[in-house]
């Protein structure tokens, strides 16, 4: 059944405050795509699992929603390509009824013009920064705009082909984001103003399309990117380059997040038959253990489990071992897939190839396919990323939203 949002909700006046079972930013909570509170069901029934509800929504977009306290905030598109704007909506996540929705500024209007970015929640807060830049902070409540920054503008940067396409990564009260600026390739905002807090002024590359991470490295917690010519190990509290390596496939476009491997260990994949490679890193000195041109992971995302690299590339989803780069085992049917991983070896795939979703039981050695079922609501690229929360999962394509029961 598919359900179109006439009414608006008026807005409850009170604060949104998250629980564990939440889902707060792009790839999970904790960024890594475990989602270790979520327990799913064994298996599916022949025809998938049981569809709650379906929305179009207003406006259309690849990013993916996120859930906090019973609502869902996820960003769309509007406009023709001349004045494209972008909207940021908070459903009630019972029955995708809309409470408020909000437009945060002009979006990117050029090739593959939807919205890209996934909000991420803090203490009642969105943040949100734009395919042209401008980085957003909104009331989660009431979708009142506290405070907005032009980040080209204010650091010179330049936007590149498809438009910025990073999701906010924040940490001890800093928002950051990369502009790609002159001395200024990333920057650190304060969350509560929007001032900048440092830059990194001994880069000055352009934006790759890559949402950094917090890694830990050796004991050490850095922020790892990849920007147009380099993954580089930052200082979180100043910016400063702790070390860099070179990665630059022909487009220079690198749309996944670095992963820890190991305690001193690093996987990079961004596609374009560059392949991936694991990085071993001591002090400012970077090694590469090994490098594989057939795990080709374009920007479906990558994930650490049980000592196992979960990574999609070359038409097929590898299991690794993060030592030699040797695959113990692949799964054929998911064929360029983004996923997460929930509790008791559980994975939900969703593939680019014709929108096929599939329920793994899969651990360090094995798996098993458990279920599966094809996305036909929607429009466009099966480009989103499977959310679970509260036993639910939602899946966006498009303006099409649903939400399916899951939980086990």
């Amino acid at each position: 059944m598919i359900k179109k949002i006439l009414i608006l909700v008026p807005a409850l006046a009170l604060a949104v405050v998250a629980g564990a079972g939440d889902w707060t930013q792009w790839r999970g909570s904790n960024r890594d795509l475990l989602i270790k509170d979520e327990a799913v069901a064994a298996s599916w029934p022949i025809d998938g699992p049981k569809q709650l509800w379906q929305i179009d929504l207003e406006g259309d977009g690849y990013a993916a929603p996120i859930v906090v306290a019973g609502k869902i905030y996820i960003t769309g598109c509007v406009g023709d390509k001349k004045e494209r704007k972008g909207m940021i909506y908070s459903l009630n996540a019972r029955d995708g009824s809309i409470i408020w929705e909000r437009e945060y500024g002009p979006e990117w209007g050029q090739s593959y013009e939807r919205a890209r970015t996934t909000p991420t929640y803090l203490d009642g807060k969105l943040y949100i920064i734009s395919g042209l830049g401008g980085v957003v902070c909104l009331d989660a409540a009431k979708g009142s705009i506290l405070w907005s920054v032009d980040s080209h503008k204010e650091f010179g940067g330049k936007n590149i082909t498809w438009g910025i396409a990073e999701n906010p990564l924040i940490y001890d009260g800093k928002l950051i984001c990369q502009p790609g600026g002159d001395g200024a390739a990333v920057v650190a905002l304060d969350i509560k103003t929007g001032k900048t807090i440092w830059k990194s002024t001994e880069l000055s590359e352009k934006s790759a399309y890559c949402s950094p991470d917090l890694l830990t490295i050796n004991g050490r917690k850095q922020l790892v990117t990849m920007l147009e010519d380099h993954v580089v190990g930052l200082e979180p509290a100043t910016g400063k380059v702790l070390w860099k390596h070179a990665h630059r496939n022909k487009h220079a476009v690198h749309p996944n997040t670095p992963v820890s491997a190991g305690k001193d260990r690093v996987f990079v994949s961004s596609g374009y038959k560059y392949g991936a490679e694991v990085l071993e890193i001591n002090g400012g000195e970077v090694k590469q253990l090994w490098q594989d041109k057939s795990v080709d992971n374009h920007f479906q995302g990558v994930a650490f489990y049980k000592g196992r690299i979960f990574t999609s590339g070359g038409n097929k989803f590898w299991c690794l071992d993060p030592a030699s780069g040797k695959a113990v085992y692949t799964v054929n049917e998911a064929r360029k897939t983004s996923f997460c991983i929930l509790k008791d070896d559980m994975m939900i795939t969703y593939d680019e190839h014709g929108g096929q979703v599939l329920l793994l039981k899969a651990d360090e050695n094995k798996y098993e396919i458990k279920g599966s079922f094809k996305i036909t609501y929607g429009n466009d690229a099966h480009w989103s990323s499977p959310v679970v929360s509260g036993g639910v999962m939602y899946l966006r394509r498009g303006k099409g939203l649903a939400a399916f029961a899951v939980g086990g």
